[in-house]
């Protein structure tokens, strides 16, 4: 059976909902992979005049990385859709695809069976404000709402994120290229707020609270990030705790995150943020090289 590719334009929206794919969402991103993949496609698959699947193609430009997400439609379309758009994005410069499917879906079993592997998670976070108040601060730490110093945030980021987005950074050539990519995001935030903890004036980890860009209209926190010599005295559930009360403040009801985990458990982080909130969904990021 064949298939007509082609880009979507508004006009597409009601087949799109008909597929139950929310354009408006970006399931299966987090904020590293929005900065990661700045170019954005929703492209359909045709069979007569119907759709019969659809997918969100994201290429980072000069990088070889593609992502495919938001994939729906009946698995034969979307199989054939997902290998035209890999020759589509290997055309376009890149060398290894990757692909997003809920958890232990039969697609993600489908795609393992394609030469995909699992690289990471997208794990969806959930709270219900208002949370339980913070309580005493750990001793020895001052907390505080502030206006970043890019530089300085971005060599926690760095040092905090080591181990868990180690294919970010390898992706943007090591250390010195991460901190500088992250001092980007600090020199422009968005509708956030931060809070740092710092012991003796030196910052040992913070957290950002904003509107979201991964699901428009929400909002999110940056994540809670803790120096790792530092960590085990509950600094990061503080933050998380101080953030969420900085919303609930704002007018706020609920919250929501993305945030990345290795492709099997829960490391700390996650474990942290469910421990006053809901998992509302996981996602598994699937790469190839080439076409399999």
């Amino acid at each position: 059976m064949s298939y007509i590719l082609r880009s979507s334009t508004p006009s597409d929206a009601e087949a799109l909902a008909a597929l139950g794919w929310d354009p408006h969402a970006q399931r299966g991103l987090n904020e590293a992979d929005l900065f990661v993949y700045p170019s954005h496609e929703t492209w359909l698959a045709e069979h007569g005049d119907e759709v019969v699947a659809t997918a969100r193609l994201c290429i980072a430009p000069h990088s070889g990385l593609a992502l495919l997400t938001d994939l729906a439609g009946a698995a034969g379309p979307l199989l054939a859709l997902v290998d035209e758009l890999s020759q589509h994005a290997i055309g376009q410069g890149a060398e290894t695809i990757q692909a997003a499917a809920p958890t232990g879906s039969p697609m993600a079993a489908v795609l393992a069976e394609r030469g995909f592997t699992v690289q990471r998670r997208v794990v969806h976070i959930h709270w219900r404000l208002p949370a339980p108040p913070p309580g005493d601060p750990p001793s020895g730490i001052s907390f505080a709402e502030e206006i970043p110093n890019p530089e300085e945030y971005a060599r926690l980021a760095v040092a905090a994120y080591r181990g868990s987005w180690d294919w970010l950074f390898d992706h943007w050539g090591g250390d010195i290229a991460a901190r500088r990519n992250f001092a980007r995001l600090f020199e422009s935030p968005r509708d956030e707020r931060f809070i740092g903890a710092r012991q003796n004036g030196e910052l040992i980890g913070f957290v950002s609270t904003g509107s979201g860009e991964v699901v428009p209209g929400d909002f999110s926190t940056f994540g809670v990030l803790v120096r790792p010599a530092m960590r085990g005295q509950g600094i990061g559930n503080y933050l998380l705790l101080r953030a969420l009360q900085v919303l609930w403040n704002r007018g706020v009801r609920t919250a929501e995150m993305h945030t990345t985990a290795p492709s099997h458990g829960d490391p700390a982080a996650v474990r942290l943020y469910l421990r006053h909130g809901e998992r509302r969904g996981d996602v598994s990021i699937l790469r190839r090289s080439g076409l399999a």
